[in-house]
């Protein structure tokens, strides 16, 4: 893998992270990496972990450099560097495709989900009663949720930004759901986005870092127990795991359907119902979202969990 094949790969994450519902885990899944990038998210987990425990005096300074030395630091670095430009390119250009070009953002969008889809699937090692339950299950449940209208919060508190990142970020590990996503259920959604904006515009004061800082160390909070449980999951439970995301992923489907009424988003609308060119329009987009995914697994690994141990 070249350095630039990998800074491209989290440029398509980072950008995956805006939009709700995707992911850079569904991503990373499609591109054959979420190996790579659960193992990395797991080694600075343990060398933060190192970190506190060597401030408490629990652990050595040798033992603390040995974690940071496990540390897949190329890939990481590159993989981090593409996000950070995608968050910084895209996050005022994919807002406002959503503004303005909703139904066309919104097809591309669910075409790209609905083929993803066949990744997790393809995961499974089997695909018995139990898995099938799980993703079924998961279906249903996410189906039913994502169908709640949230309430937008104008005015977060600090513990109420804390606790919405820190659900937010098991979204980095888990394919099918978006940060961006669990923040549109908290009803934060416009504000973090335009907190990420105001942020790296450098237009930020006093009352701004510390919003900043509230999701900051939520983030660091819920990061340090999501992705432990995570690879927990996936190495005794692989097939259950990529179910669960099967499951987010098409229950994901119900947010991202692409054909509604152009003054309310709300208003689902079937195929036929919406303007002929629109339609076609909406159909190519769905087209090539799909074939997108495919020529990314044509680049990609075989497989995406071979590396977890």
């Amino acid at each position: 893998m070249t350095e630039l094949l990998m800074i491209f790969r989290g440029v398509v994450m980072g950008a995956a992270e805006i939009v709700p519902s995707i992911g850079g885990s569904t991503l990373a899944l499609v591109m054959g990496i979420y190996d790579d990038f659960i193992e990395f998210l797991n080694q600075i987990s343990d060398f933060i972990k190192g970190v506190f425990k060597f401030v408490l005096r629990r652990q050595t300074l040798k033992e603390l450099k040995k974690d940071f030395k496990n540390i897949n630091l190329k890939f990481g670095v590159l993989s981090f560097l593409g996000i950070a430009i995608a968050l910084a390119l895209f996050s005022q250009i994919i807002t406002r495709l959503l503004d303005e070009h909703a139904v066309y953002a919104y097809s591309f969008f669910f075409g790209l989900v609905a083929a993803s889809t066949s990744v997790p699937w393809g995961e499974m090692k089997k695909h018995g009663l139990r898995e099938l339950s799980v993703t079924i299950l998961t279906f249903i449940l996410f189906f039913i949720m994502l169908g709640i209208k949230p309430t937008v919060v104008e005015n977060p508190s600090f513990i109420f930004l804390f606790i919405a990142a820190a659900v937010a970020i098991s979204a980095i590990v888990l394919p099918g759901i978006s940060i961006s996503f669990v923040f549109l259920l908290f009803g934060v959604y416009d504000f973090v986005i335009t907190l990420l904006r105001d942020f790296l515009r450098f237009s930020v004061n006093f009352e701004k870092l510390v919003d900043v800082a509230a999701i900051g160390f939520g983030v660091l909070f819920g990061f340090l127990i999501f992705v432990k449980l995570i690879k927990k999951g996936l190495k005794k439970y692989p097939s259950e795991t990529m179910g669960l995301s099967v499951g987010l992923m098409l229950a994901s489907l119900r947010v991202l359907w692409p054909f509604f009424n152009d003054e309310n988003i709300e208003a689902k609308l079937l195929p036929w119902e919406i303007p002929t060119e629109q339609l076609f329009v909406s159909l190519f987009l769905i087209v090539l979202a799909v074939v997108a995914v495919f020529v990314l697994r044509r680049i990609s690994d075989s497989s995406n969990l071979k590396d977890l141990n």
